[in-house]
């Protein structure tokens, strides 16, 4: 009987080696496999949803740069039409500034030289102290002339001078020469 038992006994062991204890440990296995599945599926879905935060994000972002993009563009577009507009004005003026710096046909060469309105005045003064000069040696030669030609007739020169004339049979200057003829008389005094 005992041998019996014992193959009683093995039996019950061959038979529970297939059974429920087995059972459970391979469900247990598969519960730690697919809990490790679960943990990794996890993972990656705070990974997905970190990235659908930044998607989310960078789509702002994109909307935002193109509204930005947008108004720059207009903007840029104004500022061309403007300084356009801006550029024909200027065009315009300088054509016309050009036009008024155009040489006259009997301008002389010296006249281009004169670049500023200073140069202009400047010459103008020039010119005026050279025409009194060449009046005042063309008025001294007349003189100088007379007294050759009436030497013999003692011609009295004194008391005429270039900027008298003879108003109803005296010798006057006039108003406007009143000035000329003390700065003269001045210079005179000087030399």
């Amino acid at each position: 009987d005992v041998a019996a038992v014992i193959r009683l006994a093995e039996t019950a062991l061959v038979l529970n080696e297939g059974g429920p204890t087995h059972e459970v440990e391979k469900l247990a296995a598969r519960n730690a496999k697919l809990e490790g599945k679960i943990v990794l599926m996890e993972g990656e879905l705070i990974d997905l949803r970190g990235k659908q935060e930044n998607y989310g994000q960078l789509l702002e972002d994109v909307r935002v740069s193109r509204d930005e993009l947008e108004l720059a563009k207009k903007n840029l577009e104004e500022v061309e039409a403007r300084s356009a507009e801006e550029k024909r004005q200027l065009e315009g003026v300088i054509a016309d500034l050009q036009s008024k710096l155009a040489p006259a046909a009997d301008e002389g060469a010296e006249i281009s030289k004169m670049v500023s309105r200073a140069d202009l005045v400047k010459e103008i003064k020039r010119q005026r102290g050279l025409m009194l000069a060449s009046m005042v040696h063309g008025w001294k030669n007349a003189i100088a002339q007379l007294r050759v030609v009436n030497a013999e007739r003692d011609l009295i020169t004194e008391g005429i001078h270039k900027l008298k004339r003879v108003e109803n049979g005296q010798l006057v200057i006039p108003e406007e020469y009143r000035e000329m003829e003390l700065e003269e008389e001045k210079l005179d005094e000087e030399a």
